[in-house]
């Protein structure tokens, strides 16, 4: 740095504030900072830098399944605010275990990340972990799971109760009654799109009846399994509603495998718009939102939460949800 202040005629602390992004600095010096890094290819030590500002310019992202279009997509516009800002990412997955979740949060305070973003794999089990993290200076925003409510952070989610009331409203509007409904695990945002069923049931004058909702999970066993109880109910189901993409996929698959057709004998209704799934065999019916947009602010609150005027209190940000209707609803 020492040189490049030199050829510059500037001081080392205004290189480094042009290297670092500094609001102090004007375009102009910025750009004459950074015209004369890439002429004499110069490439800061990270490491050093890190023990001068105290930041390792390095941010953390705990997703529940790395296979899953959906984070992927989260992902990609977080990534896309991150990067420009110059920070690196370190991508782990919780594989919807609560232990593994809290090994990997650890691991990211061990490798000194700036700020974690993370969509939990549990209610509450690592809350404890979570507070200390945020305790220590570590920037957390929630997304798309509302979850830990003693933790004091960022979130950015979607209605998730109104995902549920549109999902199953429009099954009613397409003439169905005995509405079925795959619920997930015992998480917030799980819980809320089962209420949303419910309200959207009582708002139609249903008698919602207890066998209808079958305890599940996200992925797509679980939808197949929760599928194979509910074609044991009698009088039978018409219509299903469950509680993302994946489980209504293998909800589907266990209809086929019955022998029965969708939406013909039975309509079905996910969530999350998962990737290829208007290219199904029959194509899902599905509410969505941006991930695109979800990633983004979730980076924009993240830098900020960490940067040098961090905002205060924690903010909320929620994404509203939509329905795309395609074959598999009956529509």
């Amino acid at each position: 740095m020492k040189r490049i202040a030199g050829e510059l005629g500037v001081s080392i602390t205004t290189v480094s504030k042009a290297l670092n992004n500094h609001d102090d600095i004007g375009p102009a010096t910025r750009a004459r900072v950074l015209a004369k890094v890439a002429e004499l290819g110069y490439q800061p030590n990270a490491v050093a830098r890190s023990l001068t500002t105290r930041r390792s310019h390095t941010l953390g992202i705990v997703i529940p399944d790395l296979m899953h279009s959906f984070f992927v997509e989260i992902i990609a516009g977080f990534e896309q605010i991150a990067r420009a800002r110059g920070y690196g990412l370190l991508l782990c997955s919780s594989s919807e275990d609560a232990r593994k979740e809290r090994g990997e949060l650890d691991l990211l305070r061990q490798r000194q990340v700036d700020g974690i973003v993370l969509a939990s794999a549990n209610a509450s089990g690592n809350t404890d972990l979570l507070q200390r993290l945020t305790s220590l200076g570590i920037g957390l925003v929630m997304i798309d799971r509302d979850d830990h409510a003693a933790v004091a952070c960022d979130r950015v989610v979607t209605d998730d109760e109104l995902v549920g009331r549109l999902a199953t409203s429009h099954l009613i509007a397409n003439g169905y009654r005995r509405i079925a409904h795959i619920a997930g695990p015992p998480v917030v945002h799980a819980r809320r799109r089962e209420e949303g069923y419910r309200a959207a049931l009582d708002a139609a004058g249903i008698r919602s009846r207890r066998e209808w909702i079958v305890r599940g999970g996200f992925m797509e066993a679980d939808g197949h399994r929760a599928m194979a109880k509910l074609l044991a109910v009698k009088p039978h189901v018409e219509a299903v509603f469950a509680t993302n993409d994946p489980a209504a996929i293998g909800a589907m698959k266990a209809i086929w495998a019955a022998g029965l057709r969708v939406p013909e004998d039975i309509a079905v209704v996910g969530v999350g718009d998962i990737a290829l799934g208007d290219l199904l065999r029959v194509p899902l019916t599905t509410v969505s939102w941006s991930r695109q947009e979800e990633g983004r602010r979730a980076a924009e609150l993240l830098l900020e939460r960490i940067g040098p005027k961090p905002q205060a209190p924690p903010q909320r940000i929620v994404i509203p949800p939509e329905l795309i209707v395609r074959r598999s609803s009956g529509a």
